[in-house]
């Protein structure tokens, strides 16, 4: 049992960087867009140093790319999670089974 939540462990970490990844194209994305608007000082300082404070001022394709980063932080942190249940679920399996 201890092996098998190891795997979990594994493919929990590996999604983990999958999204970190994903949420990172999509954050390159949503930079570009914004570089594109008129007030883009501002917003892309505003994104870049507090993104949570600027997702509520993107508009058209900038807050969806925005959306997609949000996910993917979400997904991310789930993934972690797991991560680490399924680790503290394979150390105590392999402690006990000494």
């Amino acid at each position: 049992m201890a092996t098998a939540a190891y795997i979990v462990a594994g493919l929990a970490v590996a999604g983990a960087i999958a999204c970190w990844i994903v949420g990172a194209v999509f954050y390159v994305g949503t930079l570009r867009t914004i570089s594109q608007t008129t007030e883009s000082r501002s917003l892309m300082l505003r994104a870049i140093v507090a993104w949570p404070f600027a997702t509520g001022r993107l508009q058209h394709e900038a807050a969806a790319h925005a959306t997609n980063v949000n996910k993917a932080l979400v997904a991310f942190f789930a993934c972690l999670i797991v991560a680490f249940a399924a680790i503290s679920v394979a150390t105590n399996l392999a402690r006990v089974s000494r």
